[in-house]
């Protein structure tokens, strides 16, 4: 093989091996955010790359690479800039779903194309062990793509959320009421380590009232997995917490230090001022507390992380 088939064949097992890997991240509802960086770049290289082989005309292959590349914008949009909020949250599996099954599908030719016994059975690929193959792949990403949807907390509690965001959406300004009870709380959509928090990965962010990024008051639920650890850090604005469930330790000062630690319970209240260091952990067990505070907010680390 020449140098580029090479370069355009490892990048693409890469690429269907790290999709792999992200695919199982939303079944197993985990974000894998390295392993996605490495998914979508290479899946994109993996498209790019084919563009430079020799060809005539328009062909399957080019018109797949071109499908590719456009899904990937739109997951990359999704994940990246939208952050998985609201219905971005399933456009991302779709996207993501889809991204990795064009790139089975482009295998499963070229592997009809290069393994003599494969090509044996199918030398035109309109024969149909090629079809049933391909067949096969595509039923296997339906399955896949349902059940991460389901999984990634996508259906039905983001279809519900959009509705939800459609309805009442609206009331964040400071002159509408909200009252929202756990399960309406649950079905908004979750993002990710966002504006307000921490940054630490893992961390679920859902924002009950207005925005932190903005000037005013908003108010945040985090959800956090457990055995996490957050090291010292600062926020500009004044906040106030409440820890809805779970066992949250946290104390005050530049570095992290396990002595000044106080376990707080279910209920339990604690303050933010503004620019005082203050770090945290879980135990065995998920938090989540909500904070209250009067944006734009941020977050300093006052000691590396």
């Amino acid at each position: 093989m020449d140098t580029l088939t090479v370069i355009h064949v490892v990048i693409s097992l890469i690429g269907i091996l790290s999709g792999l890997v992200v695919m199982l991240g939303m079944l197993t509802r985990q974000r894998f955010d390295r392993w996605t960086i490495v998914f979508l770049a290479t899946t994109a290289a993996t498209s790019a790359t084919g563009f430079f082989f020799p060809f005539h005309g328009f062909t399957p292959a080019i018109g797949v690479g071109i499908l590719s590349l456009v899904v990937l914008v739109i997951a990359g949009v999704a994940r990246y800039v939208r952050h998985l909020a609201g219905a971005w949250r399933w456009i991302y599996v779709l996207t993501a779903t889809v991204a990795l099954y064009f790139n089975c599908f482009v295998s499963v030719v070229q592997l009809f194309q290069k393994v003599p016994a494969l090509k044996a059975l199918a030398p035109t690929q309109s024969e149909p062990p090629f079809a049933v193959a391909q067949l096969t792949v595509l039923v296997i990403f339906l399955v896949l793509a349902i059940a991460a949807s389901i999984r990634f907390r996508v259906a039905p509690a983001v279809i519900l959320a959009t509705f939800f965001a459609l309805g009442v959406g609206s009331g964040q300004d400071a002159n509408s009421g909200r009252r929202l009870t756990p399960s309406e709380i649950n079905v908004i959509a979750s993002i990710g380590a966002g504006a307000g928090t921490s940054g630490v990965s893992g961390i679920q962010t859902r924002v009950l009232k207005g925005d932190p990024n903005k000037a005013g008051l908003y108010t945040i639920q985090l959800t956090v997995p457990a055995n996490t650890t957050i090291q010292a850090h600062t926020h500009p604005d004044d906040r106030v917490a409440t820890v809805i469930s779970g066992m949250w330790f946290i104390g005050y000062g530049s570095r992290f230090d396990e002595k000044k630690l106080k376990s707080l319970t279910a209920g339990s209240f604690y303050t933010e001022p503004p620019n005082m260091a203050h770090f945290a952990r879980t135990g065995n067990g998920t938090v989540v507390i909500q904070i209250t505070g009067y944006g734009p907010t941020g977050t300093k680390y006052t000691e590396s992380q």
